[in-house]
């Protein structure tokens, strides 16, 4: 018998080695699969740095929103240049009172320009030289005049 089992131990032997060696290839390609996924995850990293952001799925609405904000905040401005307009060049012109004024750009039922808005659209009304800030105000306010 134990004859039998030597000529099967030397049968089973180059199996055996045969699965050492399999195991050893897994383990060495397993390890090549590591360094090639962390080779992989930098280079997408990089890509995405790269790369322009995608447009959301949103961005057509968001480009018709900022477009129709851009003509109303236009559309506003173009209401306060009217009220600049009525003004002699010797009148005094606050965003407050423009806002409080019975002819106001605030007083024909158009969309109301609010307080901040005014106070912006003013200062972009003297970066264009159509008013001059004459003075500040006690408390800081503004005080505009028309140019003639």
């Amino acid at each position: 018998m134990s004859e039998l089992r030597d000529r099967f131990e030397q049968a089973v032997r180059p199996l055996g080695e045969l699965v050492a060696e399999m195991d050893a290839e897994v383990l060495r390609l397993e390890a090549e699969l590591s360094e090639l996924r962390e080779l992989r995850r930098n280079v997408k990293a990089v890509v995405a740095k790269l790369e322009p952001p995608k447009p959301r799925k949103n961005e057509k609405l968001a480009e018709t929103t900022r477009a129709r904000h851009a003509a109303e905040r236009e559309q506003k401005k173009q209401r306060v240049i009217r009220f600049v307009g009525l003004h002699e060049s010797g009148e005094d012109i606050t965003a407050n009172e423009a806002l409080d004024s019975p002819s106001g750009p605030n007083s024909n039922g158009d969309p109301a320009i609010g307080r901040s808005l005014m106070v912006e659209l003013l200062a972009e009304l003297r970066d264009e030289g159509l008013v001059r800030l004459d003075r500040v105000a006690q408390g800081g306010q503004q005080v505009y005049r028309r140019v003639m």
